[in-house]
């Protein structure tokens, strides 16, 4: 299996301090040769600074 190429997703719940409301939150982990596409990204378009940004 090749190994090269991972986006994996992580669905959290958390509870919104201020009005105690369940909120789902998302974490994206990125590796890869899809990892290397977005610091292409970074490196050409200097609004980029973090994967966030890219992602968003």
């Amino acid at each position: 299996m090749e190994q090269d190429n991972k986006l994996n997703l992580l669905n959290e719940k958390f509870i919104n301090g201020e009005t105690d409301q369940e909120v789902e939150g998302i974490t994206i982990m990125i590796d890869g040769k899809f990892k290397q596409a977005l610091d292409i990204i970074m490196t050409n378009i200097t609004e980029y600074s973090n994967y966030s940004e890219v992602m968003r």
